[in-house]
């Protein structure tokens, strides 16, 4: 399936207090919001020991939610309009049958892997054939359903994401509004453009994916002006501009 989405980093000096805001909004450009509750997620990403995955623009995730393991293949990201974008993504409950789906869909993509009889532990199983593990971080989701005319048009998700990274732990504030019916679609625009409205500098939009920002943290924080960009565990709001020019593969800007 397609998966389209706009999103938005926190990047104000109290990214939880406007997280707290947005997650106590009622109504969101025309529409009203529903609590359907918190998710906590744990995901482990995996790529090939030369990262073929990452240069293709793909990624495997193993995703932990409600005790339920979760196997995801994602395709690059395409922008289709202002801060929102689609890819592919294939999501399945872990299985034999799931495991043996996403490594046919790898060997099409060019990667091959070690064919293992796969246990009851996802992640080892997808070690043993042949990947290696590029990140692991927890997230805290908040959830919003976006109603329609008897339909959920879209959902709103508030996300506090803790990197588990060799420095220690890093945490990030995001939000994320998916098109879950075909109405959904316009409406992504409307809603980032009223946020940007309502909270200003304090969200910015963003194209790049969780596991992209956590791969670049771990660049910033190994460079000389790393420490002064986390500040009591959480990104700083400095950090973020230096984050999108390393993302977007040009010259940081300078302090």
């Amino acid at each position: 399936m397609l998966e389209r989405e706009a999103k938005l980093v926190v990047t104000g000096e109290r990214p939880e207090v406007v997280a707290d805001e947005i997650a106590g909004l009622v109504h969101l450009a025309g529409r009203g919001l529903q609590d359907v509750g918190t998710l906590e997620i744990r995901d482990v990403y995996l790529d090939t020991p030369t990262g073929a995955l990452r240069a293709r623009g793909d990624s495997l995730r193993l995703r932990v939610q409600d005790g339920r393991p979760l196997l995801t293949l994602k395709g690059p990201g395409r922008d289709v309009g202002s801060g929102v974008s689609e890819r592919e993504e294939v999501e399945a409950p872990w299985s034999a049958d799931a495991y043996v789906r996403c490594l046919d869909a790898l060997s099409v993509r060019g990667v091959s892997l070690r064919r293992v009889t796969p246990g009851d532990d996802p992640v080892a199983s997808l070690l043993a054939s042949g990947l290696s593990r590029v990140q692991e971080r927890e997230t805290n989701r908040r959830r919003r359903d976006v109603d329609g005319a008897g339909t959920r048009v879209a959902e709103l998700a508030i996300d506090e994401v803790t990197y588990r990274i060799a420095g220690g732990p890093v945490r990030h504030h995001e939000v994320e509004i998916e098109a879950k019916a075909p109405e959904g679609n316009q409406y992504l625009a409307r809603a980032v453009e009223e946020l940007r409205a309502r909270f200003g500098a304090a969200l910015t939009p963003w194209r790049h994916g969780k596991l992209a920002i956590g791969l670049g943290i771990e660049r910033l924080l190994a460079s000389a002006a790393g420490p002064a960009l986390v500040a009591g565990g959480h990104l700083t709001p400095a950090a973020y501009p230096r984050l999108a020019a390393l993302l977007s593969g040009e010259d940081a800007p300078p302090d």
